[in-house]
């Protein structure tokens, strides 16, 4: 489908065709796009509330570090395959058990974290447009109008997303500098010391978990990006360099603010230091560029979940986008920590059966892909049983091992009861 000149992107589940790939350097843009965002200085003050300054940039590092681990081993399986996540796991739950598993999880985890980050703008707009103007807008209409430019920008595709974060990512890395350079000149460095949490109410452990889970989803769904990539090689520069640098310079900030300042929104910072518009800029900036991925993954999913024709991915992407506003309209704000670690611990399982399959089972070679149309009983059960051993492990990261878990248990019953996903 067209409109003028551009090209509105309409496949969903396909290949996507060589001529169609991106180079290393847009898809920099589009991961460092998805960490440059309101929840992700949001993460940094969550964890400077809870823990020393030092352990709380370490905390973010480690978390940014473990979905960026996981985004390079899924993300390299799009690439090979230049297909989606929800397309890729047909092999190793079967079409029927992707459309009950993994697709069907992943479309309600991106609707509500579509939903959270619209609630967080709306918010950030509406109390930036008082402070700064002295216009009084309500949350409700500030979510509604940027969740559905956000709606708007995913249903156009890869294509416009890349655009986008291509022109806003500099810019956003520009403006969050000096803010920050603003803020210590303004406020000084006192902070750091006079607010230093004395008694940790989060452990390390806990903090890293906090930090993965806010950036999980896109772990899990690395593929739905990355099957834009030309090759391995590509997969693994974008990432790196997209998503680190990016999400450790947030969270840090977020942290640095905090303790400062006593604000984690560096568009609420743009404005006590007099820079409002800045402020406004950065705000829906750096919403547009994640939010917009997020229900671009999730109508990717939807197709999948609903046995949709592949050319109907713009409609479910609206759908999917329409159904987060709404639930941003109804507070889903209120229950963020709940939300993300219950949707991460349910997704880490699939996460790890699927690396076990391509990886050891089918040895990294795409040539081994044998989607299957109906389930692959072998990676259905070894996700249920990974979910009930990962809940009742009392150590280490909690919404993280169930991909340790996940990996462990399907090689164990790859080996007993082998499936049909693996043409060796």
């Amino acid at each position: 489908m067209t409109n003028g000149k551009k090209p509105i992107e309409a496949f969903a589940l396909s290949r996507v065709p060589r001529e169609q790939r991106k180079s290393w350097v847009d898809m920099v843009m589009v991961q460092a796009g998805m960490v440059i965002c309101i929840p992700a200085f949001l993460l940094g003050s969550m964890l400077a509330e809870g823990m020393p300054t030092l352990q709380a940039m370490v905390a973010g590092v480690i978390g940014y570090g473990m979905v960026l681990v996981l985004t390079l081993i899924l993300g390299i399986q799009g690439a090979d395959l230049g297909i989606p996540t929800c397309a890729i796991s047909t092999s190793t739950f079967g079409r029927k058990g992707t459309r009950l598993l993994v697709s069907s999880l992943f479309t309600v985890s991106l609707v509500g974290f579509f939903g959270l980050q619209v609630n967080v703008c709306g918010e950030a707009f509406s109390t930036l447009a008082l402070a700064a103007f002295g216009v009084e807008i309500p949350v409700v209409a500030s979510s509604i109008f940027w969740g559905m430019v956000m709606v708007v920008i995913a249903v156009w595709g890869m294509e416009t997303l890349k655009n986008l974060d291509t022109i806003s990512v500099p810019l956003l890395l520009l403006i969050m500098i000096i803010g920050t350079v603003m803020a210590f000149r303004i406020y000084g460095t006192a902070g750091l010391s006079a607010n230093e949490v004395e008694t940790p109410t989060m452990t390390m452990i806990e903090g890293i978990g906090t930090a993965f889970s806010f950036f999980s989803a896109s772990a899990f769904t690395a593929a739905d990006l990355t099957r834009f990539q030309r090759n391995r090689r590509d997969t693994v520069r974008s990432a790196v360099w997209g998503l680190m640098p990016a999400g450790i310079i947030t969270c840090v900030i977020g942290v640095l603010l905090s303790r400062v300042v006593g604000v984690y929104d560096i568009s609420q910072v743009m404005a006590m230091v007099g820079l409002p518009i800045l402020g406004l800029t950065i705000m829906i900036l750096a919403q547009l560029t994640t939010n917009s991925v997020n229900a671009y993954t999730g109508g990717l999913d939807a197709v999948m979940t609903f046995n949709l024709p592949d050319n109907r991915r713009r409609e479910a992407t609206f759908v999917v986008g329409v159904l987060g506003v709404v639930l941003a309209v109804l507070g889903i704000l209120d229950f963020i920590e709940v939300y993300l670690n219950w949707t991460t611990f349910l997704g880490a399982p699939i996460a790890g059966v699927m690396i076990a399959d391509y990886w050891i089972v089918g040895r990294g070679k795409p040539a081994s892909r044998h989607p299957n149309d109906g389930w692959n009983r072998t990676g259905i059960a070894a996700t249920l049983i990974s979910l009930v051993i990962a809940l009742m492990i009392l150590f280490g990261v909690f919404n993280f091992n169930g991909v340790i878990v996940g990996f462990i248990v399907y090689l164990i019953l790859e080996h007993f009861w082998p499936s049909e996903s693996r043409n060796n």
